[in-house]
């Protein structure tokens, strides 16, 4: 193991010294003068790829184009002004988020109810209407079932909002 870390430490100090370019102090020098001149070492050179990030406090020394956010004049993207929703949109949406606002609410409602049974607690409706029927299925297992029905509902109502927005309705126009 130590034999091991030697090797390892011996390799990395051979190729440090050997990448460094740096001269010996102890080489001759065939000019005379050139004893009393400072050793001249190779400039550095600057990776091309490194992005200089710029505080408030020093953006005063930026040279060229700094990109500010928020600033109207650097915008890459046209503002377009926006148009008035189309009528018939607006109608078609605000009728399906009712329609599925009432399904959600039917939904919740069986919800609590079933709930109610199970905790043994009296039932506050009676859910069984005629059109609906009778059924067999124990209420533990109707429960997720319902639960699965609101998460979709939900989601579609989520969709059709989302495409209000993207059409570019206001809230306010859909209640």
């Amino acid at each position: 193991m130590f034999r091991l870390l030697f090797a390892a430490a011996l390799l990395s100090l051979a190729l440090s010294h050997s990448t460094c370019g740096a001269q010996s102090p102890a080489s001759p020098n065939p000019d005379p003068n050139a004893a009393a001149l400072p050793a001249v070492t190779e400039p550095q050179t600057k990776t091309a790829t490194s992005k200089k990030v710029w505080t408030n406090e020093n953006l005063a020394n930026a040279s060229g184009k700094v990109s500010v956010v928020g600033d109207k004049r650097n915008q890459k993207y046209a503002v377009t002004p926006d148009k008035p929703a189309d009528p018939a949109t607006v109608t078609r949406i605000h009728d399906s988020l009712k329609k599925l606002q009432t399904q959600l609410d039917g939904v919740n409602q069986q919800l609590v109810s079933f709930k109610e049974f199970q905790e043994g607690g009296t039932v506050s409706k009676a859910d069984n209407e005629i059109p609906q029927g009778y059924t067999r299925v124990p209420v533990n297992q109707q429960i997720p079932v319902l639960e699965e029905k609101k998460k979709k509902l939900q989601a579609q109502i989520d969709d059709l909002l989302d495409e209000a927005r993207k059409k570019g309705i206001e809230p306010g126009q859909l209640r």
